[in-house]
């Protein structure tokens, strides 16, 4: 727009925030910001469903109102633009490290951008389904903010909001408050807060929490890129408590028995394996670990990696998934304050929630006691009758006290699960991995520690368990077929590797009768030489 013969840009703004993250109301706020100082302000919502809930793209335009021409006496309204042009955005806001990546692959963020955002991730369904470790890697997007915009701006934001119990668009406007890219100053960015009226204490907590670290610095010097597995606490942090004497006595059996290398792993184990069951089954956990410590110390040089390794896997198989687990997370207190915080809901707001099922056949006899559910799995009537009246989706609304009263009560049945057709199943399966490691290590200890590895394909429950498990017998029958080899634990460790990315077991399948044949004519080629 002309101004005194003068061409006056407006201030541009992208937001790119996810569901639940509260993009509307920081649009909101910057909006109340502008008009009340000085500016006119238009805002536009561009909805998406580039992952999870989809992301959402606000974008706004702040004009000076005392550049607006007259005409007649009459201000005339500016005609502002809808949507963002490529490297012609002034301030780019990511709740998330994967939506900043995007906003700079969308040619949003250029040397003219401020671009601030959060360094947490809400994984992507893509991610989330690949069997193994499917999560992108995000630690190009720094070195790319650094070389794309003019200011970039990054800490974990999510983070700061919840120490202060608020949402991430509180520390997004307190960073965007900090970095200087709008022409207002903190009072003016505090008193919008306070006009707003909602949650108004802790959203300026986190506002003052995230405008201090940016402040500081401290957000673009010491950020960390997305680390995507939990680093095992440190045992040593794990202090003797006074509300269980019999878990004082697995930390003390853990602290006498086990070398130092593996004290971190197995206090992770123990953790896990204590949220599914009880001290009893921990201190079993820890039972089974002592054969694979004392045949590491025949193999002083490998630094305990067999131990560490079963210790990794071992606290997973002996805390599958099940309905007992599942109903479990699905009524404790805090998934529930989650999916309150998800949805932004008040104090004395009602919420309704609705929980998917759709268990299978073999879930089903296999939470029956060991004979009635071996009876059923070989019952064709039990088959024909479930088919009929429970192979359909269920749609349960959790919210409400019937469903929710049941789901509560199998949550509950933690002493009942140990009697059941599926967890004497899961018993024998880790009988008979250890048996497999205990011959294979006399033969090749490398090659033992990749078969430790395996039960890492054995993962949730349902089809994704069905297609887990066939990929761990796969393999272990791989290994003891050619234990003997030279060199296959090589082979094995990227057998593995290729499972955890792929999908189906037909497509490991697959791969394992192609290293069959290259070790079938290796073989060949040996004897004719």
């Amino acid at each position: 727009m002309m101004a005194e013969g003068k061409v006056i840009e407006p201030i541009k703004v992208a937001l790119i925030a996810v569901g639940g993250d509260g993009g509307g109301v920081l649009t909101q706020w910057i909006v109340q910001l502008a008009s009340k100082n000085g500016y006119w302000a238009q805002s536009t919502t561009i909805a998406g469903v580039a992952q999870r809930t989809g992301s959402t793209v606000y974008y706004l335009e702040l004009f000076p109102e005392a550049a607006i021409p007259m005409i007649e006496g009459k201000k005339v309204s500016p005609v502002l633009a809808q949507m963002p042009a490529p490297e012609d955005v002034d301030v780019v806001m990511a709740t998330e490290l994967i939506e900043a990546g995007r906003a700079i692959q969308r040619g949003f963020v250029s040397k003219k951008t401020t671009l601030i955002f959060s360094t947490h991730r809400n994984l992507a369904i893509q991610e989330k389904e690949k069997p193994g470790d499917g999560i992108l890697d995000g630690t190009s997007i720094f070195e790319l903010s650094r070389k794309y915009a003019k200011t970039s701006v990054y800490a974990n934001l999510k983070e700061l909001a919840d120490n202060n119990k608020s949402v991430i668009s509180a520390t997004l406007f307190g960073a965007l408050a900090a970095s200087n890219a709008l022409p207002f100053g903190v009072e003016q960015f505090e008193n919008t807060i306070k006009e707003g009226g909602v949650a108004v204490p802790t959203s300026l907590a986190a506002f003052k929490a995230a405008f201090g670290l940016v402040g500081l610095g401290l957000s673009a010097k010491e950020a960390t890129p997305y680390v995507p597995e939990l680093k095992p606490a440190v045992f040593d942090q794990m202090p003797e408590t006074t509300q269980s004497k019999k878990l004082n006595e697995v930390l003390a059996e853990i602290r006498t028995y086990f070398p130092v290398q593996t004290h971190s792993v197995i206090f992770a184990g123990v953790k896990h394996v204590l949220e599914w069951g009880n001290v009893s089954w921990a201190m079993e956990y820890v039972n089974k670990l002592k054969r694979f410590a004392e045949i590491d110390k025949r193999h002083l040089d490998k630094q305990s990696q067999l131990t560490q390794s079963v210790a990794r896997y071992l606290a997973l198989a002996m805390a599958y998934d099940d309905l007992v687990n599942v109903a479990d997370i699905k009524t404790r207190k805090e998934r529930w304050e989650t999916v309150f915080g998800q949805v932004g809901a008040k104090k004395g707001e009602i919420v309704k929630t609705t929980d998917y099922f759709h268990p299978r056949f073999e879930e089903v006899f296999g939470f029956m006691p060991v004979k009635l559910g071996r009876k059923l799995e070989k019952s064709e009537s039990a088959q024909r009758f479930f088919t009929k009246y429970l192979d359909k989706d269920r749609r349960m609304n959790t919210h409400n006290v019937f469903w929710f009263t049941i789901l509560y009560t199998i949550g509950g049945m933690k002493g009942y699960r140990k009697k059941t057709l599926r967890h004497a199943e899961e018993m024998a399966n880790i009988d008979g991995w250890f048996d497999r490691l205990n011959k294979v290590v006399e033969v090749n200890y490398d090659l033992a520690v990749q078969l430790a590895r395996t039960y890492r394909l054995k993962k949730g429950y349902g089809d994704t368990y069905a297609r887990g498990h066939s990929k761990f017998k796969m393999l272990n029958e791989f290994v003891m077929k050619h234990q003997a080899i030279n060199g296959i634990e090589h082979e094995v460790s990227k057998l593995i590797d290729y499972g955890l990315k792929n999908h189906e077991a037909e497509q490991l399948q697959g791969q394992i009768a192609l290293v069959e044949a290259e070790i079938e004519n290796r073989s060949e080629n040996s004897i004719n030489q």
